[in-house]
């Protein structure tokens, strides 16, 4: 059984995915690390807001903040009204499920800290699987695993390297909305050779944040195929063909591109769905051009 370290970050994009993933390998999983993202290099909570306010605008801010903010305000409200329901979780936090099943959780703004290197080299990890994750891994970290670094990015790769992934997937013409897994052999950002794709179809008229959970849920499934056979997918994965997108901060002018094309960031409805679960699983993770899934 092969010992894993999952990178990710608490958000509300991220919720369903993480827990379908811990649930389903918490028996290999022997660390969670999640960012702390308001303790990373880019600077505190007014600091962001600021930056990302003047380039990008207010309807951006508001997505950043549901994503960040409100997801795990909802999940803490969720937990404090479980008694009143029987029990019942509609979601639960990272926290929650590493103490529910014995899992090492660090919380962190500097996954290149030496202290959580040394934590990570200590867990005599075979992977570490990262699932969106905003900080880029260095040398020591790398090195940490015996196996491999796998990142998973919300992105049919090239296209849409980088951040934000979907709302670049919905504004770059002809580019379908997909998923990818990679490996990571340096400080390249989405630039490893591809272990597996699969292309996905949320449903239409939904928003950024919509899309975001859902095509994230899709590639679970694709996950669990690469980390059950990972020595076949090592032997069939190519190097990234020369071209592809790379993409960072929204600007201005692509947040008016979106307006544009009735592509909203996010909305009430879509941000309940998303703290529900939208709906999405393996089987909307589609093989490319067939339409199906691999199993």
């Amino acid at each position: 059984m092969p010992r894993i370290a999952l990178f990710s970050t608490e958000c509300a994009q991220l919720g369903d995915a993480l827990e379908t993933i811990i649930e389903r390998h918490h028996d290999e999983i022997a660390v969670v690390v999640t960012s702390d993202v308001y303790a990373t290099s880019r600077g505190g909570l007014l600091r962001q807001t600021y930056r990302n306010v003047r380039r990008s605008g207010l309807a951006f801010m508001t997505y950043l903040t549901c994503s960040f903010m409100l997801y795990p305000a909802a999940v803490r409200a969720d937990r404090l009204l479980a008694p009143l329901r029987g029990g019942r979780r509609t979601r639960r936090s990272v926290a929650e499920l590493c103490e529910a099943h014995g899992i090492l959780h660090i919380r962190t703004g500097n996954v290149n800290a030496p202290e959580v290197a040394a934590q990570l080299e200590g867990a005599d990890l075979d992977f570490i699987v990262i699932y969106w994750f905003d900080q880029i891994i260095r040398e020591r970290v790398i090195s940490a695993p015996k196996h491999a670094v796998i990142n998973v990015h919300a992105a049919f790769l090239p296209h849409c390297r980088g951040l934000f992934p979907t709302l670049f997937s919905a504004l770059e013409p002809g580019t379908p909305f997909g998923i990818s897994a990679h490996l990571i052999e340096n400080r390249e950002i989405d630039a490893g050779p591809v272990l597996a794709r699969r292309t996905t179809s949320p449903p239409p008229g939904r928003s950024v944040l919509f899309n975001d959970s859902w095509v994230n849920r899709a590639g679970v499934g694709m996950l669990d195929e690469v980390l059950a056979d990972f020595d076949r997918f090592l032997d069939e994965a190519r190097p990234q063909p020369e071209g592809g997108s790379y993409y960072s901060y929204p600007e201005r002018h692509h947040i008016a591109l979106a307006r544009r094309e009735g592509l909203r960031l996010v909305t009430l409805r879509d941000f309940l769905a998303v703290v529900r679960g939208t709906g999405a699983t393996d089987a909307d993770g589609h093989l490319p051009g067939t339409g199906r899934t691999a199993r």
